[in-house]
């Protein structure tokens, strides 16, 4: 399969019940549905492997009325059964053009 690049690993959080989330993330294009797929990472050093990712909608309860809607739900890739170690600042993480295309529009905004 043809990957390209969705993003470049700015931070990692580990949370048991979504496995591994990479930072950024992304807003949430109109009627999203989680999505799962293979993906490829890229480490800073050279080497790469693939892993399953879950491209998952979560919603921020944030009080400040003046936070747009966009900050409130937003698309985080979750990697799953990696390691927050396995995945260094660095990273890049690549993925089918659908999955690319899907997110293109929060992309040009964030």
């Amino acid at each position: 399969m043809n990957r390209v690049e969705l993003l470049t690993v700015e931070d990692t959080f580990q949370i048991k019940r979504l496995g591994t989330l990479v930072v950024p993330d992304f807003a949430a294009p109109p009627d999203w549905t989680n999505k799962s797929e293979i993906v490829t990472i890229f480490k800073p050093d050279g080497t790469q492997y693939e892993a399953t990712a879950k491209f998952h909608l979560e919603h921020f309860n944030i009080s400040d009325p003046a936070v747009s809607i966009d900050k409130r739900w937003r698309v985080f890739v979750c990697l799953q059964e990696v390691s927050k170690e396995d995945i260094p600042i660095g990273s890049r993480v690549l993925v089918s053009d659908a999955i690319k295309n899907s997110l293109a529009s929060s992309m040009q905004t964030d």
